[in-house]
């Protein structure tokens, strides 16, 4: 592996003023293990052996980000004092730091060794081989693999995060301690299980770093109700159980979308309470779309995800059993109806996530893409000539009112307008020739006259 790293200038100054007033300086952690892997850098952090005064004089517009952790902000850069640390009574932060003398003591407290490397400029201090283990594809943790856990259990989280990343694999102590220590995570914030299962969601490869959460026991600290979808079958229409398939449509998802992705994780999270055997090994799981999408809602809920997350998702996972794909099955009203039900995704995404889903049943395997491109086409001609045609989507989209049914029609206030709204809304869409001002008025008196 060749280390290739294009410092941006801001970092170069920071660097260079520091070993000019005679302190030691390193790139470290992140940065230094992505440029191993010709990954672009985007976060620099900084170790040196200056001490918050020190750094403090040479800056003097920075300030301090974590002082008891002998850590500066400079130019928005983080910049940290070599230090060891103490226990980890709260299972985050040490309860005590103390400087250390060399660049090697510092990175004796990181969490993996391909975190564990610092760079000078000129040459790589690897103090725990991390350069090695990036090459192998091995996460490991640095020094005892117990006590990096017991310091901060989140790790084991980071740990499948970064064994995807790196396309790899968990050296076996490190494996062994996160499966003995697991059941710390509870003791970590939701918020940062949140943060990390997103960056997780985010990143290279989520289906292999969720497939270890899952190896690992890790996933009722995530989605508990996602448990029982290990081991769930749910022949003939598909191969795979509800989990494989859970984890199969993750990776089909190729747009960085966390909404998409968490949709792609969970949208068949009820199937296990809906499951019914019908007859010998096939099974039928009535209503898991509407269930779903309530323990959906929960499960984010509980994880503090944002409202716009929350309900993006809940809104897939309600309408992924829609026969879109299968146009044939789905006549143009209640494909309008579908394009004006949706209120946080649009038909687009929902066609896009449905693709996902397809390509995530094991049955299709060796299909290819060309075959849910073929199932795309067909829909998305209709939708378009929909949406040229402007036809009427949602109730609202009437070119008449309530006001204007009770002012023409000299009908009172009461639910009876509602009805007759209701029904012209579905003549329009059964007939969208009819969807003018004038002609609606006209069938609303047609029906007055009936009743």
């Amino acid at each position: 592996m060749t280390l290739r790293v294009k410092i941006p200038p801001k970092v170069e100054n920071i660097l260079t003023r520091l070993k000019e007033a005679g302190y030691e300086a390193f790139l470290v952690g992140g940065c230094v293990r992505d440029a191993l892997l010709g990954i672009p850098c985007e976060d620099f952090d900084i170790a040196t052996s200056a001490r918050p005064k020190d750094i403090k004089k040479l800056f003097p517009k920075c300030r301090a980000v974590g002082q008891a952790f002998a850590v500066m902000l400079v130019d928005g850069l983080e910049v940290a004092t070599f230090r060891n640390d103490g226990t980890y009574s709260d299972y985050r932060h040490p309860d005590s730091i103390t400087y250390a003398d060399s660049i090697e003591e510092d990175l004796s407290r990181r969490d993996f060794t391909v975190n564990a490397m610092a760079y000078d400029g000129e040459k790589i201090i690897d103090p725990y081989d991390g350069r090695s283990d990036l090459e192998n594809r091995i996460i490991r943790f640095v020094r005892n693999a117990r006590e990096r856990m017991r310091e901060d259990p989140l790790r084991a989280l980071r740990a499948c995060r970064f064994a995807a990343k790196i396309d790899g694999k968990l050296e076996p102590k490190t494996r062994k301690a996160i499966k003995d220590l697991g059941h710390l995570i509870d003791m970590v914030s939701v918020e940062r299980r949140q943060q990390e299962l997103t960056k997780m969601l985010l990143g290279k490869n989520p289906d292999l770093a969720l497939r270890l959460v899952g190896e690992l026991g890790l996933l009722p600290y995530l989605f508990l109700d996602l448990v029982p979808s290990i081991g769930c079958t749910q022949p003939p229409h598909h191969l795979e159980d509800c989990w494989e398939h859970a984890l199969q449509t993750l990776k089909s998802a190729k747009r960085i979308d966390l909404p998409l992705r968490l949709a792609c994780l969970l949208h068949d999270i009820a199937k296990p309470a809906c499951r019914k055997e019908v007859e010998k090994d096939r099974f039928i799981f009535y209503n898991h779309d509407i269930l779903g999408e309530k323990m959906v809602r929960k499960a984010l809920t509980d994880l503090r995800f944002s409202n716009e997350t929350i309900d993006k998702v809940s809104e897939y996972t309600r309408y992924h059993m829609r026969p879109l794909l299968y146009s044939f099955h789905m006549k143009d009203p209640a494909l309008q109806r579908l394009i004006g039900a949706l209120r946080y995704i649009t038909i687009r995404d929902l066609i896009r996530f449905m693709l996902c889903d397809v390509r995530g049943n094991m049955t299709n395997k060796g299909k290819g893409f060309s075959f849910t491109l073929e199932l795309a086409r067909p829909v998305m001609r209709r939708i378009r000539r929909i949406e040229k045609e402007k036809r009427v989507l949602h109730i609202k989209d009437l070119p008449v009112n309530g006001n204007d049914l009770m002012k023409e029609l000299g009908i009172p206030p009461g639910p009876e307008v509602g009805k007759l709204l209701a029904k012209l809304y579905s003549l329009a869409l059964q007939k969208p020739k009819l969807a003018t001002r004038e002609k609606l008025l006209s069938e609303a008196k047609k029906l007055l006259l009936k009743q």
